[in-house]
């Protein structure tokens, strides 16, 4: 991969240090390693089952300009409660950092969370580090977790195509291991096997926003 990087006077304090200490331009190549184990009952909408994702790559020292690595694992559960009633477990950690001359992950391969997929009720990648514009700088390490329960429509349970859940969020992103500064969220989800495909749509409230 190569990467090119122009700053300007618009640029946080954040990425001109990284630019001034590593430079503009880099030409990396990173051999990476995935594992899928994966025991879902059906693809979509499934009830039962689970799935383990696994990954991990580091570029090579002596050939890329940068050198770093990053590992990432998500597992999921789902459990049959009761007719048509599901509760699914959900998480995910990620962690990167630099090696050799490179002191810490590059700010542009950073993880970020926050939104669809990851803590729902605060906006898209908006947790965790900001950088001197306060805007989402994102972290080198990164803690999802999700609790939903999935229910049919009241009155309409023999639909098979629809199905509400209620659920709790929580994570953090950081550039350090642990589980300080979590934030969570709680709210309604739907989703629906439409005929262009499967669709979802949640309502949350962030129970501990700054």
């Amino acid at each position: 991969k190569h990467t090119d990087l122009m700053t300007s006077d618009f640029s946080s304090t954040q990425i001109n240090d990284f630019v001034n200490t590593q430079g503009d331009s880099f030409l990396t190549l990173a051999p990476a390693l995935n594992w899928t184990h994966d025991t879902l009952n059906r693809a979509i909408f499934p009830n039962k089952g689970g799935q383990q994702r696994f990954s991990a790559l580091a570029t090579l020292p002596g050939i890329s300009d940068l050198t770093y690595y990053k590992v990432s694992y998500k597992h999921q559960l789902y459990f049959p409660l009761a007719k048509d009633f599901t509760f699914r477990l959900h998480g995910e950690a990620a962690y990167g950092d630099g090696y050799g001359d490179t002191d810490n992950l590059p700010f542009f391969e950073n993880y970020f969370g926050g939104g669809t997929g990851s803590i729902r009720g605060f906006r898209n990648n908006t947790i965790g580090p900001l950088d001197s514009n306060n805007f989402p700088l994102g972290g080198s390490s990164k803690i999802i977790g999700n609790a939903e329960l999935f229910f049919p429509v009241p009155f309409l349970s023999e639909t098979k195509s629809v199905r509400l859940g209620t659920f709790f969020d929580v994570g953090r992103i950081g550039n350090s291991l642990g589980l300080s500064d979590m934030k969570y969220s709680a709210g309604l989800s739907g989703e629906w096997l439409s005929p262009f495909g499967a669709l979802s749509v949640s309502a949350a409230v962030p129970l501990n926003a700054e």
